[in-house]
C-alpha cells in the first residue's frame, strides 16, 4: 500500500491511498473460506459448496467490506503516525468515476483533511481578567433559614381564620337561585380551600373571621379565577370537567381550619436539614448556611470567570480554521436534518465553538490536565446530591448516593458529558492560576443583572427587521 500526502497549506491536507491486491487478498480469501465452511445450500453438503460459486455470490460485498476496513485503519494509522490534529473527519474526494469492485484490482482513494492550527500563545500574567465575588448579605441568610423552616413546617388546627393564610377543609355544594343545593349540581366532600389564594379584597370578605361550623356562600369562579384552583376545590381533573360556572354560587361548610406554622429552629430541624449532629445551634445554622451559599456563589462566579476567559482568549488568539473544509464536512453530516438557511445561520457559532475547542486543547496539553476515574465518580455523586436537594432531600446516605451515581455512569454518553464538564472546569481553574486576576466584589442583584441578557429595544428590532428585508 502506498500513502501519499499533499500539504495544501497549514490547515488543509490531501491524502491518497493506493491499495493493491496484495494488501487485501489474504483477508478476503480468509472471509470467503469461512463463508464456504459455514455455507448450507441445497444440492451441496455442508462445507462443500464450490469455491467459485461462493466467490460469485459473496466476493464483491466481502471485497468492499474489507477494503473499507483497510482504508479506515490505514487512515487512522497515518493520522497517528504523523501526529496530526484533525478537525472533523477525513472527507473522501470523488471524481465521479465508479470503482471497479473486482478481486485482483487496485484501488485509489483520495481524502481531504482539515487541520487544527498550532497554538503557541498561552495564558500568562500579561492577561488580565476580572473574577467577581458576591457579597453574602444577612437578609439572604435569614431568607434561607425562613425557607428551611417553611419547608419542614406543618399545618396545625385552629378555631378561626385570623390572617387569611389558613387552609379550610369541608364540603362544597353548588346552589340554585333559592340558595338550596342544585339538583345534579357540582359538589365535593372533604375538600380544601387555601384562602391565601384569594387576592381580591371584596372576595375575601365572606371568609374573614370564619369559624369551624360556619357556612360560606360565594361565587366560586369570581373568588378563584384560575381554572386549576377551581378544579382542585371541586376535585375535578380540569376545567372541561367543571364546565361553565360563571354565575354559579356555592356553599362551603367548614369542618376544619388549619394554620401553617414554620418548624421551630431546634435540633430536630437542624438534623433534618444537614444530618444528625452536623449543626447544633442557631449560630452554627447561620454559619453553615453562609458556607453553603458561599460555595454556590463561588461556583457561579467561577462559571462567569470561565465564560469571560472564553471570550477574552477567543478575541485575543482568534485561531484560523479550515473554514471551507469544515463547512463541507458539517453540511454533509447534517444536510438531512437541517435546511441550508438554518445551517448558514448556525455555522458562525460552530466556528466559534471549534476555535475554543482548539484553544482549550492547547491549554490542556500545555498544563497536562487529566481527568481521573475518582473525579468522574465524585462529580456524578455531587450532581445526584443536587438533584435530590431540589426535592428537599438534603441528607442522603453516602452509599446510596454512590449507587445512584454509578448507575448513571453506566451510560457512555453520561460519562462523556461528565468528563467534558470536569475538563471545562479544570481549564477555567488553570486559566485562573495563570492569568492576572482582578477580584471585584459585587452584590447578588448586580451579579444577576449582569448575567441576564438585556432585552432588545424596539428600535433595534425594527432596524434588524429592515436589515433582513433588504
Amino acid at each position: 500500500m502506498n500513502i501519499n500526502k499533499n500539504q495544501v497549506d497549514d490547515l488543509n491536507l490531501t491524502v491518497s491511498l493506493e491499495i493493491n491486491n496484495d494488501d487485501y487478498a489474504s483477508k478476503v480469501n480468509d472471509v470467503l473460506r469461512d463463508y464456504r465452511r459455514k455455507a448450507n445450500m441445497p444440492g451441496f453438503r455442508p462445507g462443500k459448496v464450490p469455491e467459485g460459486l461462493i466467490r460469485k455470490m459473496y466476493g464483491k460485498p466481502v471485497l468492499v467490506d474489507e477494503i473499507n476496513k483497510l482504508v479506515s485503519e490505514s487512515l487512522q494509522k497515518f493520522i497517528d503516525d504523523e501526529n496530526l490534529h484533525v478537525l472533523g473527519d477525513p472527507m473522501p474526494v470523488t471524481n465521479g468515476e465508479e470503482l471497479d469492485w473486482e478481486i485482483g484490482n487496485s484501488f485509489k482513494f483520495d481524502f481531504e483533511m482539515g487541520l487544527a492550527p498550532v497554538i503557541d500563545q498561552q495564558p500568562s500574567k500579561e492577561d488580565k481578567i476580572t473574577k467577581y465575588e458576591i457579597t453574602i448579605e444577612k437578609d439572604l441568610i435569614d431568607k434561607n433559614i425562613e425557607n428551611y423552616a417553611s419547608r419542614f413546617g406543618q399545618f396545625v388546627e385552629t378555631d378561626a381564620i385570623k390572617d387569611m393564610k389558613e387552609k379550610l377543609t369541608g364540603n362544597i355544594v353548588q346552589l340554585d337561585e333559592n340558595q338550596q343545593p342544585l339538583e345534579e349540581g357540582l359538589s365535593a366532600e372533604d375538600t380544601s380551600v387555601m384562602v391565601s389564594l384569594i387576592k381580591d379584597k371584596e372576595h375575601q370578605k365572606p371568609f374573614k373571621k370564619a369559624k369551624v361550623g360556619d357556612e360560606i356562600v360565594f361565587n366560586l369562579s369570581d373568588t378563584f379565577p384560575n381554572d386549576w384552583e377551581i378544579a382542585s376545590i371541586l376535585r375535578k381533573k380540569d376545567k372541561e370537567e367543571v364546565g361553565d360556572i360563571k354565575d354559579a354560587m356555592f356553599r362551603f361548610s367548614v369542618s376544619k381550619i388549619e394554620k401553617f406554622e414554620n418548624a421551630a429552629l431546634d435540633q430536630e430541624l437542624f438534623d433534618k436539614i444537614f444530618g444528625e449532629g452536623v449543626v447544633k445551634s442557631a449560630e452554627e445554622l447561620e454559619e453553615k448556611i453562609k458556607e453553603d451559599i458561599g460555595k454556590d456563589f463561588e461556583e457561579a462566579t467561577m462559571a462567569k470567570f470561565g465564560a469571560d476567559a472564553h471570550t477574552y482568549f477567543l478575541e485575543k488568539i482568534n485561531p484560523a480554521l479550515p473554514e471551507e473544509f469544515l463547512r463541507k464536512w458539517l453540511w454533509n453530516a447534517n444536510k438531512e436534518k437541517i435546511d441550508e438557511a438554518s445551517f448558514n445561520e448556525q455555522f458562525p457559532s460552530f466556528l466559534k465553538s471549534m476555535q475554543w475547542s482548539v484553544i482549550s486543547e492547547a491549554i490542556i496539553k500545555q498544563n497536562e490536565i487529566k481527568v481521573e476515574e475518582q473525579e468522574i465518580i465524585d462529580f456524578a455523586k455531587e450532581s445526584t446530591r443536587r438533584q435530590f436537594a431540589q426535592y428537599g432531600i438534603t441528607s442522603f446516605p453516602d452509599d446510596a448516593l454512590t449507587s445512584y451515581a454509578m448507575n448513571s455512569l453506566k451510560e457512555e454518553s453520561n460519562v462523556r458529558q461528565v468528563i467534558s464538564q470536569i475538563m471545562d472546569k479544570k481549564v477555567s481553574d488553570a486559566i485562573y492560576q495563570l492569568v492576572d486576576v482582578s477580584v471585584q466584589e459585587i452584590s447578588l442583584d448586580d451579579f444577576n443583572k449582569m448575567m441576564t441578557p438585556e432585552p432588545v429595544k424596539e428600535e433595534n428590532k425594527e432596524e434588524n427587521n429592515n436589515t433582513e428585508e433588504s
